[in-house]
């Protein structure tokens, strides 16, 4: 038997097929491994911002709800100065949150999220100074207006994006 007769034997023989495939099937796992394990810290990065922005959207809400309430307590103009304050802090809080972190975000999140700010702000600027201007008798009208806008048309805009967090994390 000559040498070519051989080397061809055992090529045929599927020997070498199968340590080539081996070695292919190899390579492919690693760099299956190496991408799960570089996608799954996306996926946590992603839910960690998904959860803060829900917190800080919770967050804002109830400040939102206090400050366009009939039903506040404040005595003196420093609390109701800093109950303004608060809200503004709430609301820069949710903001620059969302500002750094919405690319994170599928984009129908991203633009409710956003259209939700721009909501929040509107209302919380036709408040201060328009239904409740300070030094000035409240707008009760306007004040009005406000409260049922927060009431009635806030919640299902809240409700659209909450819908979309939950698309994102798999509940139903």
């Amino acid at each position: 038997m000559d040498w070519q007769t051989i080397t061809l034997s055992i090529l045929s023989s599927g020997v070498v097929a199968a340590l080539i495939t081996a070695m292919v099937n190899g390579l492919m796992n690693y760099r299956t491994q190496i991408r799960a394990i570089r996608e799954s810290g996306l996926y946590t990065k992603r839910a960690n911002v998904l959860d803060e922005m829900m917190k800080r959207m919770e967050c804002l809400d109830r400040i939102a709800g206090e400050l366009v309430s009939f039903f506040q307590n404040e005595v003196t103009i420093e609390d109701e100065n800093k109950r303004r304050q608060d809200a503004m802090k709430a609301l820069n809080y949710f903001v620059d949150h969302y500002k750094r972190s919405r690319h994170y975000l599928p984009k129908k999140l991203s633009e409710g999220i956003g259209g939700l700010c721009g909501e929040y702000k509107e209302l919380f600027v036709s408040f201060m100074y328009e239904a409740r201007l300070q030094g000035k008798r409240p707008d009760i009208k306007k004040w009005q207006e406000l409260m049922k806008k927060y009431q009635e048309e806030f919640p299902e805009k809240r409700e659209k994006v909450a819908d979309e967090f939950r698309k994102i994390i798999g509940v139903k």
